[in-house]
């Protein structure tokens, strides 16, 4: 049942938002999102009862209400899908195929570079460490008024070290955009996954949360 609810919700965003994109709107719905049960109880797998992570929960349950006014948006333009598409190394024919026309101009970026509101660091047994990862993003107030975000880390496992630049976001009006980059090291091996949360933080109270992950996909995962 939860594409259809999903699905709804983003109509019912559609329709209060107009003028928003669909990256737009999956956007407000994955910052607005959360991680928690009325109990303030991380949510868990229904396997072994251990907490759930990005990886088996996403950016968390959808917030409706909240995710009409998120305050902050990670657009996403036909032009940046181009590009990461062409950062994945895609083929002139792979190319026109998915674009469905014969002509693009690609501005070729690393697929992580795709101003999607989440970070993900892929990991194998053959990384070395320490190792760090740059993620460039770009979000645009959506808000009616001046807003200052200030950035906050939480829940910062061992191993992982974070730096945000800028650490604070000001916003003098509605549709301005501000860059910020997000810096991640890795010091050691890590179990299957390890994550944490960014959240940019207003004086209005709009939080808008993002998942930061490192995977180590040629780990065993471990179910007890």
């Amino acid at each position: 049942m939860s594409t259809p609810v999903v699905a709804g919700v983003a109509a019912l965003l559609r329709a209060v938002h107009p003028e928003w994109s669909p990256a737009a709107i999956r956007s407000a719905l994955m910052t607005t999102a959360y991680v928690k049960d009325n109990n303030g109880t991380s949510f868990k797998t229904n396997f072994i009862d251990s907490i759930a992570t990005p990886l088996q929960v996403g950016a968390g349950h959808i917030d409706s209400n909240k995710a009409m006014d998120p305050g902050l948006i990670y657009d996403i333009s036909f032009q940046d899908y181009v590009d990461f598409l062409c950062g994945l190394g895609y083929t002139n024919e792979q190319m026109r195929l998915v674009l469905k026309r014969n002509e693009w101009h690609c501005n070729k970026k690393l697929s992580h570079e795709l101003n999607y509101p989440s970070f993900m660091v892929v990991l194998s047994n053959q990384t070395t460490y320490p190792m760090s990862m740059n993620f460039s993003r770009v979000v645009t107030n959506v808000g009616n008024d001046t807003f200052s975000y200030q950035a906050h880390l939480e829940n910062i496992p061992d191993g992982m070290k974070i730096r945000v630049e800028p650490s604070t976001l000001t916003f003098t009006q509605k549709n301005q955009k501000q860059s910020f980059v997000v810096s991640v090291e890795i010091d050691k091996e890590v179990p299957r996954i390890i994550y944490c949360f960014l959240k940019w933080i207003d004086q209005h109270g709009h939080i808008v949360s993002s998942p930061i992950a490192a995977a180590n996909h040629d780990a065993p995962q471990s179910f007890f």
